[in-house]
């Protein structure tokens, strides 16, 4: 067990399984603002339709999942069903920006873990050889590293794509809704 823990084994461990949290954020984010792309074309596309019930063309189920709740959100007779339909779509694209927040700073806080778990496994040793004192340590600072460079990948992949897609979603979802409102208004 010494060895795994002086050695390589558990560095290697830990900044594995930094990058599997890495690689869980990105699907997570990409998912997710894949979604967010397409609410956003969607609307936009009824908003600048020529005529009202226009068809675009679709591609994924995604595109007709959206297609189908405006749908019943247009053609709904409970209004408050319809309006905690609009409120969801909205609480769903505004969650992006915590979860990309919240996956960076788990990464960094992961790598930090490696890191002072080696220092506390270096203080735990009571032996006078200074190499099995300082060799936990020089090893678990990689982990600091894997953290923080996994950290500044994804906040580099999605940060400003991010930002920007919701805050169209954001926009459309306003003139879409308040478009709804004014056509359900309007004297048939």
């Amino acid at each position: 067990m010494e060895p795994f823990v002086q050695g390589w084994g558990l560095t290697i461990l830990f900044c594995g399984f930094i990058v599997l949290v890495f690689l869980g954020a990105w699907w997570h984010l990409n998912r997710e603002l894949t979604w967010v792309r397409a609410l956003t074309d969607h609307l936009g596309f009824e908003l600048v339709a020529d005529e009202p019930g226009t068809k675009k063309p679709l591609g994924s189920l995604q595109e007709h999942e959206i297609r189908d709740e405006a749908h019943m959100i247009l053609t709904a007779k409970d209004q408050a069903w319809a309006q905690k339909q609009v409120r969801s779509w909205q609480m769903r694209s505004q969650r992006l920006e915590p979860a990309l927040a919240f996956w960076t700073d788990l990464l960094r806080q992961l790598g930090l873990l490696g890191t002072v778990l080696g220092i506390g496994l270096a203080l735990m040793y009571t032996g006078s050889d200074v190499t099995k004192l300082l060799g936990p340590l020089a090893l678990k600072v990689w982990t600091t590293v894997a953290g923080l460079a996994c950290s500044i990948l994804l906040s580099a992949s999605f940060g400003m794509k991010l930002t920007a897609w919701v805050d169209a979603a954001e926009k459309n979802l306003e003139a879409w809704d308040a478009r709804r409102l004014m056509q359900r208004e309007a004297p048939p």
